[in-house]
Formats: structure tokens, sequence, C-alpha cells
């Protein structure tokens, strides 16, 4: 293929960005966004005080939102410029551990350009973000250096799981944008088709593998792992708790919701997080040209 025809393919790969499923992410995210803030003001959960996100970022529930989307705007710039060398690194580490007695080469792909294709890829670095914060929302120690976790001082006793969950579910929103420093360097490697093929030895088949997929392979296994426990273990908890108050009832009663919040958290937290990485993925279509061409030269 001519760099004329290489510059034409990757141009078009650039333009197949699905708007409808941009778009669709984030009236998703959104509207989840307002309904959350709205009822969080009106008192629906049981807070003394105006709940805030991140210990280092100033602000109540609704600015600590936005700042999700300038977090985003700033690793979609710093990858513009890093996201190849950080390819050609994983590149050496793979020729290193991996790919010994094997050569590497360009193979002609098509572009992932539809709508589920396009979100799927999109919820790979979703996952692995959940699975990441449900371990760090579980040691306290590190929590209390992200979380403001003064608000939950005043919580009765049978709305304590709502910490644990709402911990999880802010900490996961602030590491989708971060978690995609590992996720861009991999779909460059994908989208330019770079392979390994393995030296033929006696009576065997040589085997061919993609380098980008196979480190996708090993994060999908952690995201869906660390999903699956999340989600056992936060209902798990939810359980608990329930069972505990239906011992001692507070005076008063209590909202079903309190106990429904934990899990619903868990379970939307993922979409959640596809609007700032939707952000970071538009901002690596346009710059896909550039950073494909500048990571050939590792990879030839």
């Amino acid at each position: 293929m001519t760099t004329n025809e290489e510059q034409n393919q990757m141009d078009s790969h650039e333009s197949n960005t699905s708007w409808k499923a941009i778009i669709l992410i984030q009236i998703i995210v959104f509207t989840t966004i307002i309904v959350v803030v709205s009822f969080t003001y009106l008192g629906a959960f049981p807070f003394d005080q105006e709940l805030g996100i991140y210990r280092l970022l100033p602000g109540d529930i609704l600015i600590d939102f936005i700042w999700l989307y300038i977090f985003s705007g700033i690793i979609g710039l710093i990858l513009y410029f890093i996201s190849p060398s950080i390819s050609g690194f994983l590149l050496k580490l793979h020729r290193t551990f991996v790919g010994r007695n094997s050569r590497y080469y360009l193979q002609e792909i098509e572009p992932i350009d539809s709508t589920g294709s396009q979100i799927r890829r999109m919820l790979v670095p979703a996952f692995t973000a959940l699975g990441l914060s449900y371990s760090i929302s579980n040691i306290a120690s590190v929590a209390n250096l992200i979380v403001v976790t003064e608000s939950f001082a005043g919580l009765a006793v049978e709305a304590q799981t709502i910490l644990v969950s709402l911990s999880l579910l802010f900490i996961l929103l602030l590491l989708s944008c971060f978690v995609l420093i590992f996720f861009v360097p991999i779909w460059i490697m994908q989208d330019i088709g770079l392979v390994r093929e393995s030296e033929k030895k006696s009576n065997a088949i040589s085997e061919t593998e993609g380098v980008g997929n196979w480190y996708l392979k090993i994060l999908k296994g952690f995201a869906g792992i660390s999903t699956v426990v999340a989600y056992f273990f936060t209902i798990l908890q939810t359980i608990e708790w329930y069972n505990f108050v239906l011992q001692s009832p507070p005076e008063g009663g209590f909202s079903i919701l309190i106990f429904l919040t934990p899990v619903l958290a868990v379970i939307v937290a993922p979409l959640l997080a596809l609007g700032p990485i939707s952000f970071v993925y538009v901002l690596y279509q346009k710059s896909r040209t550039r950073n494909l061409s500048r990571f050939r030269v590792h990879a030839e």
C-alpha cells in the first residue's frame, strides 16, 4: 500500500466516529446527573451537609460533575502527544517478554466504525475503572484521601451501606479518565493492525495474534472478574445491612430507597463513566491519523 493510500485509509477511519453513539451516551449521562443532583438538593438522600465528591476539587456535587469533563479534556490533550510513545513502550515490553523468536508486521484491517463496536470498545475501560474503584473504596485510608467522607458522618445506621457504594461511584468517575492512559495506546496498536507471528517450528503451525488484542485480553479479564466481585459483594453487603435494620428498626421506619441506592449506584456507575470516556474517545479519533503515523516508526 502506498503512502497516499495509507493516509487516505487513516483519514477514512478517522471520519467513522459514530456520533449517534456519543450523543446517546451523553444524553444518558446528563439525564442521570440531573436526576442525582436534583434528588440530592431536594434532600432525598440522608446527608446532613452538601455532598462533595472529591477532596481535591472545590465546589459541591454539581461542580464535581463538571470537573470530570475538564479532566477528560486534559487527559485527551496529553494523550494526543504521548500516546504513540506509550504504544512504542508497550510494543518493546511485548517483544521482550512475549515476542521472542517472532516477527512483527502491520496488516490491513477494517475500521471500528459501527455504533455497537465503538460502545463495546468504550465499555472495557469503564468496567476496568469499576474494578479499580471497588478496591480503592474498600481501603479506608486511601478512600479518605479522595472522597469527602465528612459528609457521611451523620448517616443513620440503616444508611451506612451508602458510604461504600457512593465512594465507589465517585472514585470510578474520577479514574475513568485516567485509565484511558492505558487504553488509548492499545487502541493505536489495534487500529494500525500490529500483529505478532511466531516462527514456525518443525511440525507446528505458526501463531499469529494482534499485539493490542493481547493487552486488551488481560484488561478484559481483570474488568470481568472485578466487576462480578464488585456487584456480588455490594449486593451481599446491602442484604446484610437490610437484615440488621429489620432486627432493630429505627423510629419512624426507613426508606427502601436507602437500600436500593448502593446497588443502583454500582450498576449505573460504568454507564456514567462512559460520559468522560466517550469525550476522550472523540479526541482520540480526531488525532488518530497523526498518532498512527507517529507509531508506525516504532512498529516497522
